[in-house]
């Protein structure tokens, strides 16, 4: 069996993370693979690790007009089973042919893009393949798998990141949160709860196009100096095994992945009580959940988890408990297999 990965962004992300961690499992499984990409050398040799053939595009090009006839020439002499469309920019270049073509259905709105253009859709959050159903996609084309998470041996090879790299005291409690620096990511709120908390650092793993707004944030609330914003970060394990507690402050978060990957790498967990985190995390059995946009009560919620160790250990093992039981890479992988196995007719 064979498969192309089609990807235009160029951009680190949770995208480029999720199509490494893809290709892995299919390569596991004995399946050939070859992606295309705009210039990334990083993601290129990430995915040469899984023996996955790259080629790089220019997209769009200068010629934009001749985008279409050079993508599918590329597919048409790999003769893949099955192409995955990694994003929408690219997904209406790809002609169908006798080929099958699954659509990453990224955000809600990119049912839109994709109708017509791919015979299915996998998407992470419930939420938005209900929104392609209703705009007219069918029950049967839509496919809502979780997040692939951390693998076994990110997690083993993870040790916790040293703190005087970043510029922290080995003594001070320290906060951890990632996400991407938008205005919906309620980064703000976790910046007062921090200005409420004396001696506690934050260090903020992503980026985004409000990354300069939030820095200008939190010099203005006095807590600049506490605050490490560290950029995008491929492995987060190291981060969350040097932290006290991860809090995941969205006020707009469809997906829980955040989530999963803390309760992987053995750290108690915060969120606001947005719909993803919501639905994962048992207030106090797996995590704390806090009203969306309430420093105060976020404020609170982490003093009361640094000051309870026992509180903290409790919920530490019974995230790590419901991670191993449904959102493990052994439980999520056969899922995306199964999936391929079905949409293409072949065994694998």
């Amino acid at each position: 069996m064979k498969i192309f990965h089609l990807l235009a962004e160029a951009a680190a992300g949770g995208v480029e993370r999720q199509l490494v961690r893809l290709s892995g499992v299919l390569q596991r499984a004995g399946i050939e693979q070859r992606a295309m990409f705009t210039h990334n050398p990083a993601l290129a040799n990430k995915l040469s690790h899984h023996n996955v053939e790259t080629v790089e595009m220019e997209f769009p090009s200068r010629f934009a007009f001749l985008d279409r006839r050079r993508i599918n020439a590329v597919i048409r002499r790999f003769a893949p089973d099955m192409v995955i469309s990694w994003t929408p920019d690219v997904a209406v270049m790809v002609q169908k042919d006798n080929l099958v073509h699954l659509g990453r259905l990224g955000t809600v709105f990119d049912h839109e893009a994709l109708l017509n253009k791919c015979h299915h859709l996998f998407t992470p959050a419930q939420s938005r393949g209900d929104a392609a159903m209703v705009a007219g996609w069918s029950v049967q084309q839509v496919h809502v798998l979780p997040h692939l998470p951390m693998t076994d041996e990110e997690l083993a090879a993870a040790k916790p990141l040293n703190r005087k790299q970043v510029y922290t005291p080995p003594t001070a409690k320290l906060i951890f949160t990632s996400m991407r620096l938008t205005k919906k990511a309620g980064l703000e709120t976790l910046l007062d709860a921090v200005a409420r908390l004396s001696g506690y650092y934050l260090w903020i793993a992503g980026d985004g196009a409000d990354r300069e707004a939030l820095e200008a944030a939190a010099h203005e609330r006095g807590v600049k100096p506490r605050v490490r914003f560290l950029g995008w970060q491929d492995n987060l394990a190291p981060y969350l095994a040097a932290c006290d507690v991860f809090v995941y402050p969205a006020r707009q978060e469809d997906v829980g992945d955040a989530i999963a990957e803390a309760w992987a790498a053995g750290a108690p967990v915060i969120a606001a009580d947005s719909l993803g985190p919501g639905l994962l995390i048992k207030h106090k059995e797996n995590g704390l959940l806090v009203p969306v946009d309430d420093a105060i009560s976020m404020a609170e919620a982490i003093k009361w988890l640094s000051a309870d160790t026992d509180l903290a250990k409790r919920l530490t093992a019974a995230g790590a408990k419901a991670f191993a039981e449904n959102l493990a890479m052994d439980k999520v992988a056969p899922q995306y297999l199964d999936l391929v196995k079905k949409l293409t007719g072949r065994t694998i």
